[in-house]
């Protein structure tokens, strides 16, 4: 049974597994080197003390080695920009594990997180942020508790030359879920020697 909820820090091992498979073996992300278990802590207490949700679909029934249930994905919002002025914009990440994808749940994965922005139910919180510019849009800030409500979700994405359709079938997939291409970057990531 698959349920998705907050990420906890006891779901940090697994998250870390599956970053750590992308890393490795695919051109999904650029990131070449496994980041150290410090980072994922310091990710999740960073986002959620920003009011992002960073969430998990979770077999319940099925159990990890550690005897927790079992990760079978995550996804996060991360601010797009460090900047207040873009505290409306979010970048979206999503992975599932390699041995669960294709079976619906990313899609109700990335179901849950939009739907939340849809609402008005998330807040990216700009504490720390260069405030070099405030927006004064009625509805975008709340002044009492610095926050300003997420409207805008961005996916970047690799075109991995060596997944399905040569890496355009994560595109389509997106497509399929309502999100519009606004642009390629041709030639800025090098990574398993294709660009």
């Amino acid at each position: 049974m698959v349920s998705y909820r907050a990420a906890r820090p006891e779901d940090l091992p697994q998250i870390q597994a599956i970053n750590r498979h992308y890393i490795l073996n695919t051109s999904l992300t650029f990131v070449q080197t496994p980041p150290p278990f410090e980072s994922y802590t310091a990710k999740l207490n960073d986002l959620t003390s920003r009011g992002l949700p960073y969430l998990v679909a979770v077999d319940e029934v099925q159990k990890a080695e550690d005897g927790n249930s079992l990760v079978l994905g995550y996804g996060s919002f991360s601010p797009f920009r460090l900047q207040k002025s873009y505290a409306p914009t979010v970048e979206l990440t999503l992975f599932l594990h390699p041995e669960h994808q294709s079976l619906g749940i990313g899609s109700v994965l990335l179901a849950h997180l939009l739907g939340r922005v849809e609402t008005g139910q998330v807040w990216h919180k700009c504490d720390g942020m260069d405030d070099s510019s405030e927006s004064t849009e009625s509805g975008h800030a709340n002044e009492s508790t610095g926050a300003s409500r997420v409207r805008n979700v961005i996916a970047v994405m690799a075109v991995d030359p060596e997944g399905k359709e040569q890496g355009e079938a994560l595109r389509t997939w997106y497509l399929k879920r309502g999100l519009e291409e606004r642009g390629r970057l041709k030639k800025v990531g090098f990574k398993r020697g294709h660009w």
